[in-house]
């Protein structure tokens, strides 16, 4: 079942509600001017109006989130495979500088 994030516009196995969360996420952390009146009215075909805000302030709040880790050098507490991992474990894993989707360290 797993598409892998940068395929998910394409994924058999995602609702159309699905990538369009998937994509709010996405522009939120790169590009949150492109989130218009249009976009929004794309997001009521799927989901409520209190539903959209209950997802964008997830997102909001997550990409924050890791915004914060970056500045304590803090890395992913699970491996790409999921198993929880300790700190050395995961910079072994991600290297010295893990990037987020905003193209910062995570």
């Amino acid at each position: 079942m797993n598409d892998g994030i940068d395929n998910y516009q394409k994924s058999k196995h995602l609702s159309d509600a699905d990538k369009i969360a998937i994509r709010y996420c996405e522009l939120m952390a790169t590009d949150p001017d492109a989130i218009d009146e249009a976009f929004y009215d794309e997001l009521k075909k799927y989901y409520s109006l209190e539903e959209i805000v209950e997802l964008g302030a997830f997102i909001g709040l997550n990409i924050g989130y890791h915004t914060f880790y970056g500045t304590l050098d803090f890395y992913p507490m699970f491996s790409p495979d999921g198993r929880l991992i300790d700190q050395e474990e995961s910079r072994k894993i991600y290297g010295t500088e893990v990037k987020s989707l905003t193209g910062r360290g995570i």
